[in-house]
């Protein structure tokens, strides 16, 4: 209702511009015609109009900036066809403290445990991490539910949460909530668990994993083993001889494979052109970056991958 008004007045003021514009200017050329015969020239006549005019100009502006403006006019979904939430924009000025949705009933509510990159990172009663972005807490997502992956750590990488919040704040990465589960294989984190107390989207399509080190053939030997929960999946810095390669009638819904390596990791690297040379011709898709300078940027770089492959945050 608020937009179709301020439509209705843009409108308006719209058209009483242009009308006092066209008549200062005729009052003008009238005036300068005047000269050829010499008559007296009074210029208050095209100094009163041209102020009309400017007013009236201005006041477009006043009605236009609203509208045009990121977020005017109530706009938060973004022109794609899908139905994906547009977060990927600095945090409103007094966005509050919270991270997560209320705990399920009967369920103990997850420890915050630090706030590293902006976000809130959490631990559930199983052992098993949330890392919530700032974009969560935003008032404008409290009915926006996120896409998930799963991060395969060890011990633990700090610059991971950094890195995907960077990639954020440059518009080129899709806010994700990261689970940390306390080890890699079996059956795999309960995200069951992590829906029934965090907005998360439950699709297969929303859903990726992620390995680090040690971790990374681990990912992605659990990508492979489980096609139906996962849409994407990426390795970084770690070797790939024992991952066993999928038979060809496994290959038709294998998640899209990304190996990530950084500057001076040349056994990672080495390990990953050997990798991806094994998967092919069955491999639908796999993609390598390697060389890439500091932790951060290399996380940043996996998150922008993510972010082509797997759904961005929606209203449910």
């Amino acid at each position: 209702m608020a937009d179709a008004v301020l439509f209705t007045l843009l409108f308006f003021t719209t058209a009483a511009a242009v009308a006092l514009v066209r008549s200062a200017l005729r009052y003008w050329w009238s005036e300068r015609s005047g000269r050829v015969y010499e008559l007296a020239q009074d210029r208050t006549g095209t100094a009163l109009r041209a102020a009309a005019a400017g007013a009236a100009v201005l006041a477009v502006v006043a009605v236009a900036v609203p509208l045009l403006s990121p977020g005017g006019g109530g706009g938060t979904v973004t022109a794609a066809a899908r139905t994906a939430v547009d977060l990927r924009v600095p945090a409103p000025p007094r966005a509050p403290a919270r991270a997560a949705a209320p705990p399920a009933s009967g369920s103990a509510a997850p420890r915050t445990i630090s706030r590293p990159a902006g976000g809130v990172l959490q631990e559930l009663a199983d052992g098993t991490r949330v890392w919530t972005p700032a974009q969560y807490a935003y008032p404008r997502a409290a009915k926006v539910s996120f896409p998930v992956v799963v991060a395969e750590l060890g011990a633990g990488d700090q610059e991971l949460y950094a890195g995907f919040a960077a990639q954020v704040q440059r518009r080129l990465a899709d806010p994700f909530l990261l689970v940390i589960p306390r080890t890699c294989g079996g059956a795999g984190p309960d995200l069951g668990a992590v829906a029934r107390h965090y907005r998360t989207l439950t699709a297969r399509s929303a859903r990726a994993i992620l390995g680090v080190g040690d971790r990374a053939a681990c990912a992605v030997r659990e990508a492979f083993a489980h096609p139906d929960r996962y849409r994407a999946v990426a390795g970084i810095s770690g070797r790939y001889e024992g991952v066993a390669v999928p038979a060809p009638s496994q290959a038709g819904r294998r998640p899209a494979l990304l190996i990530a390596s950084g500057s001076g990791e040349s056994a990672s690297r080495d390990s990953a052109l050997r990798f991806r040379t094994a998967l092919r011709p069955r491999a639908d898709e796999v993609r390598v970056i390697d060389g890439v300078s500091g932790r951060r940027e290399l996380f940043a770089r996996v998150a922008g991958y993510l972010t082509e492959k797997v759904d961005g945050p929606k209203h449910p």
